[in-house]
């Protein structure tokens, strides 16, 4: 088979994929598709971005600054508990009177924390662009790795709110207090995080997108648990 019959092949080929509306057709490209995302598309962007996590898809709702239900399906915004009737929504300044005094506490002002990248934070189904190559600063978004001893499944993505001897403090916009130990149970200490937990800073996020692959993995979760 000569140059000119295998590109021909090539050309035939790729129309069958693309155009054709066959069952086998609709597999083959979907495969492509998936080859094409994990080894090209990753692997490239995480280069670009310096990360090896340029993409994080937001599963909770520990950055949000709205009214929402926790696990307990009780109404919650950093510790407060509300009402059906009480819940609306929460603009900046709503935000500050009901969350500003932790804040406060610590002496990170209104006025410091509205300069803040992603002030009003972000909810679960978001997607977060992440970049790698930063120092960490007060009012950062961060990604970072669970301690190895950790019961956390996944990596968290909070706000700095301390930096001292290169050890990071961090909090969830959306929850009453850090993240410690609770209980003798450990998930994760968020008072203690060292530079090489670090996996990028949020420097952008996309409304929604995210929740495609929650959904998938709840419907994968529910056929596989039944």
């Amino acid at each position: 088979m000569n140059f000119k019959e295998i590109l021909s092949l090539i050309k035939k080929s790729w129309n069958w994929v693309w155009n054709s509306d066959s069952p086998l057709s609709w597999i083959v490209s979907l495969i492509i598709i998936f080859l094409f995302v994990k080894f090209i598309f990753f692997p490239g962007l995480s280069l670009i971005m310096g990360t090896s996590l340029p993409l994080a898809g937001v599963e909770s709702s520990s950055m949000d600054h709205q009214i929402v239900k926790d696990e307990a399906s009780r109404l919650n915004l950093c510790g407060n508990y509300y009402s059906q009737n009480q819940k609306q929504y929460i603009d900046f300044d709503k935000y500050w009177n009901s969350c500003g005094k932790w804040y406060e506490e610590r002496n990170i002002t209104k006025k410091q924390f509205s300069g803040f990248s992603l002030k009003n934070g972000f909810a679960k189904g978001d997607i977060i662009i992440v970049w790698g190559r930063f120092t960490p600063k007060i009012g950062d978004i961060i990604i970072f790795k669970p301690s190895q001893d950790s019961s956390a499944p996944r990596p968290i993505i909070h706000r700095i709110v301390k930096i001292k001897n290169n050890i990071i403090q961090t909090k969830g916009d959306h929850n009453g207090e850090q993240l410690v130990y609770t209980n003798n149970q450990y998930r994760t200490d968020e008072t203690n995080i060292t530079q090489d937990q670090l996996m990028g800073k949020a420097i952008f996020k996309i409304p929604y997108l995210g929740y495609i692959k929650i959904w998938m993995v709840e419907i994968i979760n529910r056929l596989f648990s039944g």
